[in-house]
């Protein structure tokens, strides 16, 4: 079900990647699930990225719900951040969005790429990641 649900958004949105990272004990958000586009390579395998100190990750933690960047190349000046974005196939768009407990706790991570140019991400696209993430974390429990 959770794999249906990434591959809709993706399909919606006509990106090339959406992920859904979950918590690990070895591991800061590990890729659980992972939707390609067709030719698009999978990051599930890709060397491990220390993600507790990735921008977005640390925003996240800090209490942010969802993250949009238009042009990833100009989000930040963090060069971590720069080496995840080549890693991940040239990262130019992305929305990310925190799936979080009833105690706020941050129990998932959905992630939408676009590896093919900055965009101006909708608000309807925005609120369809949100749903989407809503709906995961129904699955989870």
């Amino acid at each position: 079900m959770i794999d249906d649900l990434l591959a809709e958004l993706g399909e919606q949105l006509e990106v090339q990647r959406v992920t859904l990272r979950l918590p690990a004990e070895d591991s800061v958000f590990p890729i659980a699930y992972e939707w390609c586009a067709p030719s698009v390579h999978s990051i599930r395998d890709t060397p491990r990225l220390d993600m507790s100190k990735q921008p977005v990750v640390l925003k996240m933690v800090g209490g942010a719900s969802q993250v949009v960047e238009d042009d990833c190349a100009t989000a930040s000046p963090d060069p971590v951040y720069h080496e995840m974005r080549e890693l991940f196939g040239g990262l130019q768009a992305q929305i990310v969005t925190a799936l979080r407990d009833d105690d706020g706790e941050i129990v998932g991570l959905l992630s939408v790429h676009d590896l093919t140019a900055p965009r101006t991400w909708s608000d309807a696209e925005q609120a369809w990641a949100r749903e989407t993430a809503d709906e995961i974390r129904g699955l989870l429990g």
